[in-house]
């Protein structure tokens, strides 16, 4: 006995199939959510309106500082201590800041920081805090 064959019509079914697909491929581009940059500096230290700031003027980039040596790379050039950058000379250099003095007036003088949004503060101390030292440590006052 010969068993039924059995024919599928997919000429029927071709748009159907073609439209699911279209309609999860939409559906999946409109549920899908932007990932945050993974490499972007945390909101303290980069502010959100920091990549709207335009900075006009020199921009101190790096400090090298060595035995023999001490440059800094201001937009992109490396300056050594006591040479010029364009009309100002490298007067002073920290491991935070450069200072150059204009070499037209000598009185005029710019200090460019290595982070200028960051501020060095003394912290206040903690009274909660309980400290120990190497005199004290380990022994009770009574």
């Amino acid at each position: 006995m010969a068993q039924p064959m059995i024919v599928f019509n997919m000429a029927n079914k071709v748009p159907y199939v073609a439209m699911a697909l279209i309609v999860g491929v939409l559906v999946d581009a409109a549920t899908a959510q932007t990932l945050p940059d993974p490499t972007r500096p945390p909101a303290l230290v980069m502010p959100e309106n920091a990549t709207e700031q335009v900075v006009s003027g020199p921009v101190l980039q790096s400090i090298l500082i060595a035995p023999h040596r001490r440059v800094a790379i201001i937009s992109g050039q490396a300056v050594e201590l006591n040479a010029k950058y364009g009309e100002l000379t490298l007067i002073r250099m920290t491991e935070t800041e450069v200072v150059l003095r204009n070499t037209q007036n000598a009185k005029e003088t710019q200090t460019l920081k290595l982070f200028p949004g960051i501020d060095k503060r003394m912290s206040q101390p903690n009274p909660s805090v309980r400290t120990t030292t190497p005199v004290n440590k380990g022994k009770t006052h009574e």
